[in-house]
């Protein structure tokens, strides 16, 4: 990938990915009942709820406890469960947005895109867990993970520049910074282990995302090499379809087994 082409996933990946963070938490904030959390800024309280329905609880410290537990916010505000839907539909929103802009046949480019704005979501989120504070024990781990990380990104960078280009420690984006300090911290497992719920919204759904563009693209262009065809996407399924037919009847005949057998019901013999 060229460098531009680089700096344009980023630019759009990171922009989109921090905007419906931003828009998700602004719905929260118009639902959330104003009675909750009295004694709390309105602005910490809905972002401990929005954080919430990424999957990240709250630490019982702000409710009264000795911050030993969790909690869960979306339930202490008493708010429909339709609310977990919110991260999922704006990091969906923020992928869709990204690989729209940066049009690639490829599957893999799809992906890639895709998983820069999840990485916008995924940041936000962190820097939304700091400032917020929702466990205190884990803001303080973040916050040398992002100086530590922060450390050796702005190292390596400089090393590499004075070096000519040579890629020292190999760190070469801003979305390395939380991760290399992260995986150097001896509490890096307390961090992952409370912030699993993100990492799954943010990555899960922009892989899925940026793969449903890339085969929808992929299709299109398979599909438009035929004359006189009004739908190529729907044309490009059809020979692919033609072409592979058998192990798309044997995936699909694994995929439905393991349905049916997960779901309790056996076949009797």
């Amino acid at each position: 990938m060229s460098r531009y082409r680089r700096k344009q996933q980023l630019r759009y990946g990171i922009s989109s990915g921090i905007l419906t963070f931003t828009a998700g938490w602004a719905i929260v904030t118009l639902i959330t009942p104003t009675t909750a959390f009295k004694s709390v800024p309105r602005w910490k309280s809905t972002l401990w709820v929005y954080l919430g329905t990424n999957l990240i609880e709250l630490s019982d410290s702000h409710t009264g406890g000795f911050g030993y537990n969790t909690v869960e916010p979306v339930k202490i505000v008493d708010l429909p469960d339709v609310v977990y839907l919110l991260p999922i539909l704006a990091v969906t929103v923020a992928a869709g947005y990204t690989c729209y802009e940066l049009r690639s046949t490829r599957v893999r480019h799809n992906i890639s895109n895709a998983l820069a704005a999840g990485a916008g979501y995924f940041l936000t989120g962190l820097v939304a867990m700091f400032i917020s504070n929702v466990q205190p024990t884990i803001s303080s781990l973040l916050l040398i993970a992002f100086v530590v990380g922060g450390g050796i990104w702005v190292g390596s960078t400089l090393l590499g520049y004075l070096s000519g280009g040579l890629p020292f420690l190999g760190i070469a984006s801003l979305g390395s910074i939380a991760a290399i300090g992260i995986l150097v911290l001896l509490g890096g497992i307390a961090i992952l282990s409370a912030i699993q719920g993100l990492i799954m919204m943010a990555f899960g759904v922009a892989v899925v995302v940026g793969s449903s563009f890339g085969v929808s693209r992929q299709l299109e262009r398979r599909g438009g090499r035929s004359p006189d065809v009004r739908f190529p996407r729907l044309r490009g399924l059809q020979l692919t379809v033609e072409k592979h037919w058998f192990p798309i009847l044997v995936t699909t005949i694994v995929v439905l087994a393991l349905a049916y057998g997960t779901s309790g019901r056996t076949i009797q013999i």
